[in-house]
């Protein structure tokens, strides 16, 4: 978990739904958020876990939060 320690509240929240298969659409819909602001904060996210893509994002969510597939 001391990856995610970096990340702001808002940023895991994101990030679990990145982990669950949710697009920037559909995260801006839920956390009622534009797309471009969710662009913003997935870049952030990608940078501060050092990661290349979402998909590497999600893996690490799914190890280090213990989330169900």
């Amino acid at each position: 978990r001391w990856r995610l320690n970096m990340l702001t509240e808002r940023e895991v929240a994101i990030l679990k739904m990145i982990a669950q298969g949710m697009i920037n659409k559909q995260i801006g819909a839920e956390l009622e958020l534009s797309e471009k602001t969710v662009k913003h904060y997935v870049t952030n996210i990608l940078q501060k876990l050092q990661v290349r893509n979402r998909l590497e994002a999600a893996l690490i969510a799914q190890q280090e939060l213990k989330l169900s597939k």
